[in-house]
């Protein structure tokens, strides 16, 4: 007789089990709230109402970053992050073994800017939006992810732009 003490049918029926109890049950509308209120705090650094130049100013500046971080680097600063600031993150994501390294503040800029695509005139309207989005974007993430991860990250990046965030940071 087969049952629960079966090693054919131990996971299979333990999973039965925790999806009738909902302990797995996936939790949206949590994942969702969570998104939204780290979205709300990119507008709150960027003096914002707009939660929608919010969400693509993160996006851009994330996918620039994901860009210069190796898999491992990625997986280890995404871990901390809300599920959905996981998935922008991970949206469209086309997985580089060597990321390339840029060594000016330029070409990082130029990477957000494009990543924005078709909104970039409208969201990076004038001198130093981009600047002050890259900003918004890591302020924010400072308070999500832990001090050595985000020195991790730092290091990804032109040495003017970590010097930049650096000093922001203190």
């Amino acid at each position: 007789m087969q049952g629960p003490e079966d090693p054919g049918l131990c996971f299979s029926y333990r999973f039965s089990i925790l999806v009738k109890n909902n302990s797995m049950a996936l939790r949206f509308d949590e994942y969702a709230a969570k998104g939204k209120a780290f979205v709300a705090e990119v507008a709150t650094a960027l003096n914002t109402d707009d939660q929608e130049k919010a969400g693509r100013m993160l996006r851009c500046v994330l996918r620039a970053l994901r860009n210069r971080l190796t898999v491992e680097e990625s997986f280890q600063f995404i871990s901390q992050l809300p599920m959905a600031i996981k998935a922008i993150y991970v949206d469209g994501w086309k997985v580089k073994l060597n990321p390339s390294k840029i060594k000016h503040i330029e070409d990082f800029r130029t990477e957000v800017m494009r990543e924005d695509d078709f909104a970039a005139l409208k969201d990076f309207d004038h001198d130093g939006a981009v600047d002050e989005a890259i900003k918004a974007v890591f302020v924010v993430l400072a308070k999500h992810i832990s001090p050595g991860e985000v020195e991790h990250v730092l290091n990804a990046l032109p040495a003017a732009l970590r010097a930049t965030l650096e000093g922001e940071e203190n």
